[in-house]
């Protein structure tokens, strides 16, 4: 059976994917922002704080920087999956956007309050 959306229906908001696209295009912007080889003294790894040799994660931010600087064969010493880390995040952007869209022309049709 089809369910009819009213007002009353709860729809997820198209700010919320707006924002998490926006947190997504704002990480993968400091990766390409900063230096891959210079010396850094903060790692976001909860992981590499206890371990010092850090988890099977470690690398992948290096990588996606040496990919925005076009060195390829630095990016794959650093971490093999850089390559498909940075494909998801740019889909999962891809897919928050258009969701967006969606939601928010829906809501503008159905007069729906944000």
């Amino acid at each position: 059976m089809h369910q009819h959306l009213t007002s009353a229906t709860p729809v997820p908001g198209p700010k919320r994917n707006l924002l998490e696209a926006a947190v997504w295009v704002a990480g993968i912007a400091a990766l390409a922002l900063t230096d891959p080889e210079a010396k850094h003294l903060f790692s976001f790894c909860p992981v590499s704080w206890v371990w010092e040799g850090g988890c099977p994660g470690c690398g992948l931010g290096h990588a996606i920087g040496f990919l925005f600087r076009g060195m390829l064969a630095a990016s794959w010493q650093a971490h093999p999956l850089g390559v498909p880390a940075l494909l998801l995040l740019l889909w999962r952007v891809f897919v928050l956007f258009k969701n967006y869209l969606f939601l928010r022309s829906f809501h503008l049709t159905h007069k729906i309050k944000l």
